[in-house]
């Protein structure tokens, strides 16, 4: 991943975190650190070209013969194209239409034996759109989760119970996303064959989920969460080993 260009004064000194949360298809950032477009329509076309991996401040694209992804979209429940890479574009109609667009990421190979986070992921957005006359580029209104982890620097969790996760989302340069009216998180010790609800709740508009791992030191964790904004837009994703209980 990388961070913003910058320029330090003698003597001067900052902390910045890395590799924090969960790592997950992110906000594509330019070399100063701001939010560029990951989504957009033009007329009756689509391009999406989210970051691969990212933190809550930091972005990377797919960068080694380890990096694959995939996409596949589905407009009112049919599928109406697929990309063989983490980016792609697409043919749409005028309509408006429900769209699902799923993209998938994984690390395979030498690169996979040192990345032990993260290892696979599969997010799907949900939203609505339509050709809209005189509008050259519409941001389309994808959202990306953001976590925050009681971790430590190995992105492990204490084996106990009542542990907090922060859920929140930022969206692109296209789009600027509602607050969270909903939000659901599940986990896994079994890479997903079975799930464990967590408990939300939401304190001056701040979404938790209580996560309890008594007894599960040394489980690896898959995470899954379902979030939707006031604007009636939604995101799930499953992360395969977000972290593991120490």
């Amino acid at each position: 991943m990388m961070g913003a260009v910058r320029t330090y004064r003698a003597g001067e000194r900052r902390t910045e975190d890395w590799y924090g949360g969960v790592l997950a298809p992110a906000t594509p950032r330019d070399a100063s650190g701001r939010e560029q477009l990951a989504a957009e329509r033009q007329g009756n076309r689509i391009g999406v070209v989210p970051a691969m991996w990212g933190d809550r401040e930091h972005a990377a694209n797919q960068g080694s013969f380890g990096d694959l992804g995939s996409m596949t979209l589905g407009i009112d429940g049919e599928v109406a194209g697929t990309s063989a890479c983490p980016y792609g574009v697409f043919e749409v109609p005028a309509a408006d239409s429900a769209y699902e667009l799923t993209l998938r990421t994984m690390k395979i190979g030498q690169p996979s034996q040192v990345w032990k986070r993260s290892v696979s992921t599969e997010t799907t957005w949900s939203f609505r759109s339509r050709f809209e006359e005189g509008v050259y580029s519409q941001g389309l209104p994808v959202l990306f989760p953001q976590y925050r982890l009681p971790e430590d620097g190995m992105k492990t969790l204490a084996a106990h119970d009542g542990q907090r996760i922060t859920l929140g989302v930022t969206g692109h340069a296209g789009y600027r996303p509602g607050e969270l009216r909903a939000a659901k998180l599940s986990y896994s010790y079994d890479g997903g064959g079975t799930w464990t609800e967590a408990a939300t709740d939401r304190h001056d508009g701040v979404w938790t989920a209580t996560v309890d791992h008594a007894g599960a030191s040394g489980k690896q964790v898959t995470l899954k969460v379902a979030l939707t904004d006031t604007k009636g837009n939604s995101v799930t994703q499953t992360v395969t080993r977000a972290y593991d209980v120490r």
